[in-house]
């Protein structure tokens, strides 16, 4: 949902306003600034919203290829790699269609604070991931040709609350697979 202040998001409209001189040209320019000023803000408070969530049917599935809120994805999900850094968006994908990613697990961090480390984020990470996976593929991750990596809160969105960290099973080479990984014991 947009952000717009209420004056933008009302209609606001500014056609009553009159410069002190009663001047045409004043009332013009003072309407031309509020209208900039209303574009402006309209532009800032929309230009954040995050991807749209993707098209599922009734059982919860991605119907067709879509660009979605990469805080939208779920347990179940196929997408395409999204890349390092700071990630917005995926590229979500049905199941039945070459993706290089699956959803396997999902959970929520714990405390109050941000991890004081990276090697103190893998270790709660890998502790909660690691034994999912087994169940997941039937195998150990030591033991399997299977990698996994994981989205997980950056400072910014722990602070906005996000605690949420999603596993992600892949082949190895992060060649495409079709179908799901689940119960392959690869």
């Amino acid at each position: 949902m947009c952000n717009r202040p209420k004056f933008v998001a009302c209609g606001y409209d500014n056609s009553n306003i009159h410069a002190s001189t009663g001047d045409a040209t004043m009332n013009r320019a003072v309407k031309t600034v509020f209208a900039v000023a209303a574009a402006v803000t309209l532009l800032v408070g929309c230009s954040k919203l995050p991807a749209p969530e993707a098209k599922r049917n009734e059982a919860g599935a991605i119907e067709k290829e879509a660009q979605a809120d990469a805080f939208s994805v779920k347990l179940g999900d196929c997408l395409n790699d999204p890349g390092d850094g700071n990630i917005t968006s995926v590229r979500v994908v049905p199941c039945s269609e070459p993706h290089e990613l699956e959803v396997f697990h999902e959970f929520n961090l714990e405390g109050d604070q941000y991890p004081a480390s990276d090697e103190d984020m893998e270790e709660q990470v890998l502790a909660t991931c690691d034994p999912v996976f087994e169940t997941f593929v039937g195998r150990p991750y030591e033991d399997s040709d299977l990698d996994y990596t994981t989205m997980e809160p950056t400072q910014g969105s722990w602070s906005d609350g996000d605690r949420a960290v999603v596993c992600m099973i892949a082949n190895a080479d992060y060649s495409k697979v079709t179908g799901t990984l689940k119960g392959s014991n690869s």
